[in-house]
């Protein structure tokens, strides 16, 4: 067995972070991640590989992908494979909004949830979200300000649930019916770890299965939650609003704020039967959207 893994780092200037970050959600699960620096903005682009020949591949991926724009400068070491391992609990901490807490499984025994709050309990891996990415919260927001708001909903579809996040954050604010879906078989399967650590395996389930797949046959669910690129929610819509009855909220993420206006549009046009209204959140360069009738 090699022990050994290869890494490509390069560093990121403060204007181009943001579009770096970008490109890698819009690309995920990926061997790439982004490391910023909060107070002068600039970045540090890091990927780590089982081989040289996935190195150099993954390596020509990038720049012929967003070369034309970054100037990346390369570096590259070797590194323990047990190191990297346990490298990627460094950048998931704690969060928290109102009474509901997002908590890495390894502070599990030193994070201290207050009475009556909800706990979820995360171990997302190396590349499937940790729910600290500005797309994540934000949609999380919306569904605990849901529940605050008493709008309590029955059933929920996740459509590219990743680590599970907001499949199981749902069943703890009261959700009944919860179905998962991505197209990553890996992803599907540390969601269901993940709802085995929280002992909500019975509750949620997860599948394997590719966005345009999706039908009718799914049934109609009381809320929609999307956290994917704008593109292809775009190219989506039609299929998304399969899933809904009259009073479905749709929750979507994974939206770069410069794109956010082609999706309202999108949907807005495949809604003309049931006037829709929506609210906005954005974090850096982030936004999602909530839509409900009026």
């Amino acid at each position: 067995m090699n022990n050994c893994l290869y890494k490509l780092s390069s560093p990121i200037p403060s204007d181009l972070t943001d579009y770096v970050d970008g490109f890698l959600f819009e690309n995920a699960p990926t061997n790439w991640f982004l490391e910023e620096n909060r107070l002068t903005g600039e970045g540090l682009l890091v990927g780590v590989f089982s081989s040289k020949e996935d190195m150099l591949l993954h390596k020509a991926n990038i720049i012929n992908g967003i070369g034309a724009l970054v100037n990346f400068c390369f570096s590259d070491t070797t590194m323990d494979n047990k190191d990297w391992n346990e490298s990627y609990k460094d950048h998931f901490i704690p969060w928290s909004y109102h009474h509901f807490h997002l908590i890495p499984v390894w502070l599990k025994d030193s994070y201290k949830v207050p009475t009556n709050n909800l706990s979820l309990f995360l171990d997302p891996g190396m590349a499937f979200g940790t729910g600290n990415h500005e797309s994540t919260r934000m949609c999380l927001e919306f569904l605990i300000e849901k529940e605050l708001s008493s709008q309590n909903s029955h059933s929920i579809i996740d459509l590219g649930c990743g680590s599970g996040i907001l499949s199981l954050s749902a069943c703890l604010l009261g959700y009944k019916n919860i179905l998962g879906i991505d197209n990553d078989q890996d992803a599907v399967r540390i969601s269901k770890d993940n709802a085995l650590l929280n002992q909500l395996d019975q509750k949620v389930i997860f599948k394997t299965s590719n966005l345009y797949d999706i039908d009718k046959s799914l049934g109609t669910f009381d809320c929609v939650v999307a956290n994917i690129q704008a593109d292809i929610l775009i190219s989506c819509a039609e299929r998304i609003f399969q899933l809904t009855h009259k009073g479905t909220t749709i929750i979507l993420s994974g939206i770069l704020s410069k794109e956010i206006d082609q999706v309202i549009q999108a949907f807005k046009r495949f809604g003309l039967d049931t006037p829709l209204e929506y609210s906005l959140k954005h974090l850096g360069e982030w936004s999602s959207v909530q839509f409900f009738e009026k």
